[in-house]
């Protein structure tokens, strides 16, 4: 029978009967005790999978298998496993694909019905398997869109990026703002000082820094004092504080002082980072600050306090004021945020989002405890990474008395009920949907054996969750996938449509000459695709459009890992991302970003690229390449006490990120600007057009001095704002970057380094001597359209039209429109 049943199921006439194709046939009414033929489909994926695993076992599966999978939902309660036994070969790839004209949807969740009235709009249905915590879900999906779970304060639909959030409040005493981005050599802040007794005063600082990772451990001596215009006082013992974000006093220096008003000015004289909150001159030798609770001098003598971002001038091409970093668990809140009464829910979060200061990601805690007579709250869980700081915004979410309106919806795990104000009214139509699994297809090789030429075509996969962490705790970008793929090599993902999901669509981890293509990947509560460690796969044609609904420091693609190199991102469409559109996070060797199209990127976050790249290692070229791609509208979103700040490149070559060859990019409408150098060696940007940044249109850092072989030449560099400058840079010489035959076009208005410098001093140093001035003669710029004219200036600087032509989605897709 075995045998009969087997040829029926081929497909064609094959020279040898051992490599006879074979199809078999899933369908949602299957039945997975019939044959898998046409005719008698099986019901799942893991029967047909396991069948597969019996052939193969029994000598019979020689042959390229195609498992076609007829329209349809197939609700998935729990992940289907691959190993290497479930590999096929070159000449007999084994796929799983949607049967030619079908649709089938993989759904990873269940229905919830039995819904009754509740209390006004609001209806309740019994869950019994969440009772006691036993099914725990943060997302629910009602016809097909995501409810919001019940929050305070409310999401605000018209802008869900700026408002509907609460905001962390000073600390008694006036502490809980600090100033950063103040690494560059020149910096200064001046302050106004009113001394009441003469005396020599001892100036303590109060200080975050973490340059450990720049092979300095004390700043002492980078930075001084100075008194009324005179000589420079070295502050001293200025050692690491293990953060940013985590400040301590130290006495630097002392200063003789006579009575009276005295301007007082901060310098960073050899550049090197520092995060000032506060100065205080006393004459008590006996006083010591601790914290922000300042004890008071002796009888007879004085302490003077000056918090730092109260200056009365400045010079800081990237100065940032926002708040400080206290403690990792304790923040103040406003009247009203919070309730006492809070405390006993049971799943009850605080999703905080830290602000400024160059942080960017999102932390999900709990709430610990509630002092509402100081207004102070504490919070707990593996999240607590960073100081959480006047200013930072922050919701809390899934609290039964926020369940208040329309969309909205919370569990209760101690009763197993879930509560929901629908929208519109629910009919019989209605399909409410809470999700079971986390992941969906588990690929996983074994130590001695890869999972080969396994593929997935033409499916639909939604209704995911996601865990607290999976990853993205701090700074980490992830490392889950509702696809996940370990030690794989020469698989595919292909044409699939991932929607409504908790992590990454497709994570590869390890292995090499994998294929992510013409995939769309939407409403992920984390990222697109994600490459842990992976080498030589294609990542191309994929759609990937509103993803970091839930963790924020995600990006549409993401490379991380020296073992990621050698692998060809290409073509594809990301954009409406809460980070970046493609990161490489200390990725690999060899890599090519090209042909790709990002905008409306970093919604949520700060201090960002649409394509970004931090390397960590000073001295290592990556000899990667990001050419042909158009980036556009890199937003770089953070809050100070709800007051919105930019900082964004469009593309950004961060932490030392060395040998990258850029060219033949348009960036469009970054903060920051087009481009950003920060302390990486012998990286090669040519040949690109960058347009219309807010502040300045590159940035030339050489962080910690650490530069050198840089190139930026034929280049266009266009703007037209008023207040908009061309470069902001650091200590910059002939040894660290060669600029020139660049055409540069300000509008009406004269073109100046940040720091006011004339263009023509500028070229007084050494820098652009055959450099231009004058209009490329864009096409159509209103239409975002920079290709040239004919008669373009910067046809005779060597520059290399742009074909626009082939960046973007090979295939597209209607939902693609943007």
């Amino acid at each position: 029978m075995l045998a009969l049943w087997f040829a029926a199921c081929s497909i064609g006439p094959t020279p040898r009967a051992e490599a006879a194709p074979l199809t078999l046939h899933v369908a949602p009414e299957g039945d997975d005790t019939a044959s898998g033929r046409a005719d008698a489909p099986f019901a799942t994926l893991a029967r047909t999978r396991d069948e597969l695993r019996a052939l193969r076992e029994a000598g019979r599966l020689t042959g390229p298998v195609s498992v076609q999978l007829q329209g349809g939902r197939y609700f998935i309660d729990e992940t289907v496993a691959f190993g290497p036994e479930d590999s096929g070969t070159v000449e007999a790839p084994v796929s799983y694909e949607a049967a030619p004209g079908a649709t089938p949807v993989l759904c990873g969740g269940k229905r919830i019905e039995g819904f009754r009235p509740h209390r006004g709009e609001i209806v309740v249905a019994d869950i019994p398997e969440a009772r006691d915590g036993g099914w725990v879900f943060r997302r629910l999906f009602v016809d097909g869109a995501p409810a919001i779970r019940a929050r305070h304060p409310n999401i605000d639909p018209a802008d869900r990026y700026r408002k509907g959030f609460a905001y962390v409040d000073k600390a008694i005493g006036g502490f809980g703002m600090s100033v950063g981005n103040i690494h560059n050599v020149g910096d200064w802040m001046e302050y106004r000082l009113d001394v009441p007794a003469p005396g020599e005063y001892a100036v303590w600082v109060y200080y975050g820094c973490d340059m450990a990772s720049y092979g300095v451990e004390d700043m002492g001596g980078h930075t001084a004092v100075s008194l009324d215009g005179g000589e420079p006082v070295l502050l001293q013992d200025l050692p690491n504080t293990g953060g940013w974000g985590q400040f301590a006093w130290s006495k630097s220096a002392a200063l003789a002082l006579t009575a009276g008003e005295h301007a007082l000015r901060w310098t960073n004289l050899t550049g090197g980072g520092l995060n000032l909150e506060a100065f205080a001159l006393s004459n008590d030798p006996t006083w010591t600050p601790e914290g922000t609770q300042l004890t008071e001098p002796a009888a007879g003598k004085h302490a003077v306090v000056i918090q730092a971002e109260d200056f009365a001038a400045f010079n800081g091409k990237q100065l940032s004021v926002g708040g400080s970093g206290g403690s990792l668990t304790e923040f103040r809140y406003r009247e009203g945020d919070l309730k006492a009464s809070w405390l006993s829910e049971p799943d009850l979060e605080v999703h905080i989002f830290q602000s400024a200061n160059c942080r960017a990601f999102k932390e999900i805690v709990t709430l610990a405890t509630l002092d509402e007579t100081t207004r102070t709250a504490t919070v707990s869980g593996p999240e607590c990474t960073s100081g959480l700081q006047t200013g930072d915004r922050y919701f809390v979410e899934n609290v039964r008395e926020a369940l208040d309106s329309p969309g909205e919806w919370y569990l209760d795990t101690r009763a197993g009920k879930l509560y929901l104000w629908p929208s519109k009214p629910l009919t019989p139509a209605t399909e409410v949907i809470a999700p079971l699994i986390k992941r969906m297809i588990d690929v996983a090789a074994t130590p001695d054996r890869p999972v080969e030429h396994l593929r997935f075509v033409g499916l639909t996969v939604e209704d995911t969750d996601y865990l607290p962490g999976d990853g993205c705790i701090g700074y980490g970008m992830g490392d889950q996938g509702v696809m996940h793929l370990t030690g794989a090599a020469n698989c595919a993902v292909e044409r699939c449509r991932f929607r409504n999901i908790g992590r990454y669509a497709v994570c590869l981890e390890g292995g090499e000459g994998n294929r992510v293509r013409g995939c769309d990947i939407a409403g992920s509560a984390e990222g697109g695709v994600l490459l842990l460690n992976s080498a030589r796969n294609e990542v191309s044609d994929n759609h990937i459009f509103d993803c970091g609904l839930v963790y924020k420091h995600i990006g549409g693609v993401v490379l991380e890992g020296s073992g990621a190199s050698e692998n060809l991102i290409a073509h594809n469409l990301i954009h409406e991302m809460s980070r970046y559109g493609i990161t490489l996070k200390s990725a690999g060797l060899r890599n090519v970003i090209e042909y790709n199209e990002l905008y409306n990127l970093n919604t949520e976050t700060y201090d960002t690229g649409g394509i970004e790249v931090t390397q960590q290692e000073r001295e290592l070229r990556s000899g990667s390449t990001i050419r042909y791609n158009l980036v556009r509208d890199v937003i770089g979103y953070s809050s100070d006490n709800g007051r919105p700040v930019h900082l964004s490149w469009g593309i950004y070559l961060d932490s030392f990120a060395g040998g990258y060859d850029v060219h033949h990019n348009i960036t469009v409408r970054n903060h920051h600007g087009g481009i950003m150098f920060q302390g990486g060696k012998d990286n090669r940007v040519w040949n690109n057009v960058f347009v219309e940044s807010a502040t300045t249109q590159g940035y030339i850092s050489n962080f910690a001095g650490n530069s050198t072989g840089l190139v930026l030449e034929r280049n266009i560099f266009y703007w037209t704002g008023p207040d908009a400058r061309l470069f902001a840079t650091g200590a910059l010489d002939e040894s660290v970057i060669r600029i020139d035959n660049n055409l540069y076009f300000a509008g009406a208005n004269p073109v100046l380094l940040g720091d006011g410098t004339p263009f023509a001093d500028w070229q007084a140093r050494g820098f652009d001597a055959h450099s231009q001035v004058g209009d490329p003669g864009f096409v159509n710029p209103a239409a975002d359209d920079y290709s040239l004219g004919p008669d373009s200036p910067a046809l005779t600087l060597g520059f290399e039209p742009i074909d626009t032509r082939r960046i973007g989605l090979l295939t597209p897709r209607p939902a693609a429109a943007g």
